[in-house]
């Protein structure tokens, strides 16, 4: 069956009963989340929805988020996340904003509210009627519209079919045992690594684990956990479990060994994952502690994937040679909606160029060293910021770090690093230890011109750094100056 929403409905009807969403003391089972499902596909249906149709949605609970999934596959049209940036704008036409707004948000211009009227279907067609599916259902056409990180520029749409869909849940479904799996998360409900593994774990019986704090999450019975690695650096580094998670899925960027030694007092495995939204999971490398306490690193492909690394000419470099990464698997996206050059550029040949740069180390792990865009050239030394990033977070008190270049009035660029720190620390001691590690790194080069200090640092919802926003920041601390010293003077 090639319909994400019917096949729900299907393994459905063998457990209705089963919990679906775990969230603190709701509990929604795998028959009221079909039923709301199919409530509100009826609605868009009365709505003049169909194939083809797009429909944005805005909401914080998962619950929500999923059954307009299953309802949109169910009608075949398009489902994407009302981000504040995309609903008006012209990347995408809209048919309608579905908008779970509370009464503390202002709802999104010309958007629908998302009542309890759209889990009631509509009259005369009650339960147990069968739903009209609609008789020209195409797989290949684009289903979730997903947005890329925008970290590095302007955010893209990425165009997922029903079929590409479920060769992810296929891929995912050969490295984990999903049958009746539950599934916790540090990511928000609309990131789409969690969607994609919210969706996996429910078409195989599964459940969703919201709502409750880490230390609970085994008395639920929770399996699999995903996170980004600052996530899990902010959330789980310091702390210890009492009894051991079986598995802890990183993923948007890279970890150090430092953070995967703690993490694996609370998790028997952590996997490291490489992907994106356009190519999904490429590989993983399974890190376990041995027998002498030693961390022990397992490399392994994703189910029909190829991953290369290759010069500027597409040459495959030799093994302990950096290279740009390329990777191919049968459920690719087919490319970015409303981007030619964007798609042209990173879609070439049936492979996806992610901007990557990379490592294929002796031990057969692949090694991300880098992005090509992330590649800082300080007079004439080349530092790569993700690198820079990592050794920052080693340091002892600093709970996130983000390096970037800061444009100056003379066209040129300054190096720049925002950190959060703990707040019993010493600043002093922070920032010499801070220069003494980057300095190790890369000599006086890589020791930035000024450390800034931040509670909380520009991240995506995958938990990647935001530098274009680091610059923003620092440019509206300047301009906040600007006005209170043009006040100050007026007085």
């Amino acid at each position: 069956m090639d319909n994400i929403g019917q096949l729900f409905l299907q393994n459905v009807a063998e457990n209705p009963s089963e919990p679906a969403l775990i969230d603190g003391p709701r509990s929604i089972s795998h028959g009221q989340l079909a039923e709301a499902s199919m409530a509100i596909a009826l609605g868009l249906r009365d709505r003049g929805l169909q194939r083809g149709s797009t429909i944005a949605i805005r909401s914080h609970d998962p619950a929500l988020l999923l059954a307009s999934l299953f309802a949109t596959s169910l009608t075949g049209s398009r489902w994407v996340y009302a981000h504040a940036n995309l609903v008006g704008s012209s990347q995408l036409d809209v048919d309608l904003i579905l908008d779970d707004a509370g009464p503390e948000t202002a709802q999104l211009p010309g958007s629908t509210k998302l009542d309890t009227s759209w889990f009631q279907r509509p009259a005369g067609e009650g339960k147990g009627q069968p739903f009209p599916f609609p008789q020209d259902h195409r797989p290949n056409d684009v289903w979730m519209i997903s947005q890329t990180s925008g970290t590095t520029g302007t955010p893209k749409l990425v165009g997922l079919s029903q079929s590409v869909m479920l060769g992810r849940f296929s891929a995912n479904s050969q490295r984990f045992q999903w049958d009746g799996i539950r599934l916790a998360s540090l990511f928000p409900a609309s990131a789409p690594i969690f969607l994609t593994y919210a969706l996996t774990a429910l078409l195989h019986r599964g459940a969703v684990v919201t709502g409750c704090q880490p230390h609970e999450w085994r008395q639920q019975g929770v399996g699999l956990v995903l996170a980004s690695p600052m996530q899990a650096q902010l959330v789980l580094s310091e702390l210890q479990l009492s009894m051991k998670v079986p598995a802890l899925q990183l993923s948007g960027g890279p970890e150090t060994q430092t953070l995967v030694r703690k993490l694996l007092k609370s998790f028997d495995r952590v996997l490291a994952g490489y992907g994106s939204t356009e190519a999904f999971n490429a590989l993983v490398n399974e890190k376990t502690l041995g027998a002498n306490d030693e961390i022990i690193t397992t490399t392994s492909l994703s189910p029909g994937v190829a991953v290369e690394l290759v010069d500027e000419a597409d040459v495959p470099v030799q093994k302990g040679q950096e290279g740009l990464v390329r990777i191919a698997n049968s459920y690719l996206a087919t490319g970015y909606l409303n981007a030619p050059e964007a798609q042209a550029a990173t879609f070439r040949d049936g492979w996806f160029y992610p901007g990557d740069l990379g490592i294929w180390a002796a031990s057969g792990e692949l090694l991300i060293t880098g992005r090509t865009n992330d590649q800082f050239n300080i007079g004439g030394k080349k530092l790569n910021a993700q690198v820079m990033d990592a050794v920052l977070l080693d340091v002892p008190g600093v709970c996130d770090a983000i390096s970037f270049m800061m444009p100056g009035l003379d066209g040129s660029d300054g190096l720049r690093v925002f950190l959060s720190v703990a707040p019993e620390v010493d600043i002093t001691t922070i920032i010499s230890e801070a220069r003494i590690a980057l300095m190790r790194l890369g000599g006086l080069a890589a020791v930035p011109k000024r450390f800034l200090l931040a509670d909380v640092l520009p991240r995506n919802a995958n938990g990647k750094a935001n530098r274009r926003a680091c610059v923003a920041m620092v440019e509206q601390a300047k301009a906040n100056r600007q006005k209170l010293r043009e006040h100050t003077a007026r007085s």
